[in-house]
């Protein structure tokens, strides 16, 4: 018999600035105006994070002892705490979002489905070891088999995961997610606020952490004094990189995305691993041309030639890019006002929170 109302328990291992946090910033509300009941469960940001503030305005509960890093004694205690919460709210379905979150929840023995979201994956990231990224495998690919679906925010992220045995092509289902509405500061004010004039402007907006590769940033600045390049983010690699900074890049650290999109020409992106990047849905959404390294399903929202270039991990090819739009003003004018069908339209007419109540619907039906 069909469920009239979903209960849905959202698990993430922490809350931080990033597109994950976006992610379920947009997707929580939109699922409780749709009467689904929703609890969301979120552990503690980690050393050199910060939370995203969009989480005060979510019904959240706290798990103090979850978090990113493995650690045997919290990690036990997570288990149990959120063991509780499933016996009290006893949802019809978990969906979880992160690796530590989607181990622990799909490691519990309820007779409950399970469903992960892969915002990216791990098997790019610096910060992990060959070693470590063997293990990570082997874990996903278990895992996968106790999961109903695998959601991926990109087609080329579930390429890779079935690239290194995790799970079966029937079991991904992509859902990219959708950019909010951002009331740009304009262009003006964003110049003025910032203090530059007529200069031609770089933004580069990211977590500054090894696998958003922040220090491919410094070579392209240095390699083009004339241009002025705008770091916004915090991270891990923050003080080291300001250390290292030429004149002509100024560091931000963190900034609202809606007080400095609309002062840059270009967008720059030099992850290493990536789903679909909300800070590059929100460039796109300023009309700015995006220069990105083709990492994940970077490749599944950037036209080459029309709305931006995907090049690789390479300082002078991002250069390259760079100085063909400062000088070819017609060129970097075409960019900013192609509009190319987005990736989510191209595959649904349905919205992004109807697309999660419809895969929820249909793992229902037939568990």
């Amino acid at each position: 018999m069909p469920i009239e109302t979903l209960k849905i328990l959202h698990v993430i291992a922490r809350f931080n600035i990033g597109g994950t946090a976006r992610y379920l910033e947009v997707l929580v509300p939109e699922l409780e105006a749709k009467n689904v009941d929703i609890k969301l469960l979120v552990g503690r940001i980690q050393l050199g994070e910060v939370e995203d503030s969009s989480l005060a305005g979510l019904n959240f509960e706290r798990i103090e002892s979850l978090g990113r890093r493995i650690s045997l004694i919290p990690d036990i205690k997570s288990y149990f705490e959120i063991r509780r919460v499933v016996k009290d709210f006893e949802p019809d379905l978990i969906h979880t979002h992160t690796f530590k979150a989607g181990m622990i929840c799909r490691l519990m023995h309820f007779r409950i489905p399970k469903v992960h979201t892969f915002h990216g994956h791990l098997l790019t990231d610096p910060e992990f070891l060959k070693y470590q990224i063997r293990v990570i495998v082997f874990i996903e690919r278990i895992l996968a088999t106790l999961s109903r679906k695998l959601i991926v925010t990109g087609e080329s992220v579930a390429t890779d995961l079935l690239t290194r045995g995790v799970g079966k092509p029937d079991k991904y289902v992509s859902i990219p997610g959708e950019s909010r509405h951002i009331d740009f500061l304009p262009r003006k004010a964003a110049r003025e606020k910032l203090g530059l004039n007529n200069e031609f402007v770089v933004l580069w907006l990211a977590r500054v952490v090894p696998v958003k590769n922040p220090r491919l940033l410094i070579q392209v600045s240095k390699r083009l004094p004339d241009c002025k390049f705008l770091m916004a983010g915090d991270g891990i690699e923050l003080d080291s990189i300001i250390g290292l900074a030429p004149p002509n890049l100024k560091i931000l650290g963190f900034v609202n995305p809606k007080e400095v999109m609309m002062a840059a020409d270009v967008f720059i992106s030099t992850s290493l691993n990536e789903g679909i990047p909300y800070a590059i849905l929100e460039a796109q959404s300023a009309h700015l041309p995006v220069v990105a390294v083709n990492a994940g399903a970077v490749s599944e929202i950037i036209k080459e030639g029309v709305n931006g270039y995907l090049v690789n991990a390479n300082a002078e090819e991002i250069v390259n890019k760079i100085q063909q739009l400062k000088s070819n003003p017609e060129l970097l004018e075409r960019m900013r006002f192609s509009y190319v069908e987005s990736f989510s339209t191209n595959q649904s007419k349905m919205s992004f929170s109807d697309k999660h109540v419809a895969l929820y619907r249909e793992i229902l039906n037939k568990f």
